[in-house]
C-alpha cells in the first residue's frame, strides 16, 4: 500500500501541475499538456532561488528548486554511460530527442518523490546510509573497470557470436536475433574480464 502511495503523490504533483515562471523568461523550446509545462529557457531575472541552480539557461524548475540546462546535460550523460549498450548504441541513444524528452519526465518524477523522502526523513536511516556507501563503492569499481580494462578488451569477431548462438538456439527460441547477438557479445566480453 505504502509504494503505491508515493507513486500517487508523484502522479497528484504532475498532475496538478509542475508550474514553471513563464512570466520571467523567454522560452525558445517547451513541451506541454493540460497538466503541466517543461520549459527550456533562458531565465531574465538573477533570483535568488535555491536549489540546483538558479539563473542561466535551465530546463525545468520544480518549487524552488531549478534544474539548468548543463545540469540536464550532465545527469543525461551519467544515465547514458550507465547504460548496458555498446558505444554505437548509447550515441544513437544520446541523439534522440525522444530519450531526452523521456529522461527528463523521468527525472522530474525521481525529483517529487526524492524530495518526499527526504521531507519523511529517509536521509537519516542507517539502511539507507550504508546503502549510498554501497553504491558509490560500486560505482567507482565499475567507472574504474571501464577505464582501465574495457579499452584492452578485444571485441568479439562475428563468428564466434555466430558459433554461441548455433549451439545454444534452444535458449534463444523467440528472442530477437539482434537481442540475442548482443546477449552474446556482452557474455563474451564478461569473459575476458
Amino acid at each position: 500500500m505504502k509504494k503505491w502511495y508515493y507513486f500517487l503523490f508523484a502522479m497528484f504533483f504532475i498532475l496538478t501541475g509542475v508550474f514553471i515562471d513563464r512570466y520571467v523568461v523567454t522560452t525558445k523550446t517547451a513541451i506541454a499538456n493540460d497538466s503541466f509545462v517543461i520549459a527550456q529557457a533562458t531565465n531574465q531575472t538573477k533570483s535568488k532561488t535555491r536549489g540546483r541552480g538558479s539563473t542561466g539557461t535551465w530546463v525545468v524548475k520544480i518549487d524552488s528548486t531549478v534544474i539548468t540546462l548543463d545540469e540536464f546535460e550532465r545527469e543525461f550523460s551519467v544515465h547514458v554511460y550507465s547504460l548496458p549498450a555498446d558505444p554505437k548504441q548509447k550515441e544513437q541513444y544520446e541523439k534522440s530527442e525522444a530519450n531526452k524528452k523521456k529522461f527528463l519526465t523521468n527525472l522530474i518524477n525521481e525529483y517529487l518523490i526524492y524530495k518526499r523522502a527526504i521531507a519523511e526523513g529517509y536521509d537519516k536511516k542507517p539502511f539507507v546510509k550504508d546503502l549510498l556507501k554501497a553504491v558509490t563503492r560500486r560505482a567507482i569499481i565499475q567507472v574504474y573497470l571501464n577505464d582501465k580494462i574495457e579499452p584492452k578488451l578485444r571485441e568479439p569477431s562475428d563468428q564466434e557470436i555466430e558459433a554461441i548462438y548455433n549451439q545454444n538456439k534452444k535458449l534463444f527460441a523467440g528472442v530477437d536475433i539482434d537481442v540475442a547477438r548482443q546477449q552474446i557479445r556482452m557474455q563474451l566480453l564478461q569473459r575476458q574480464y
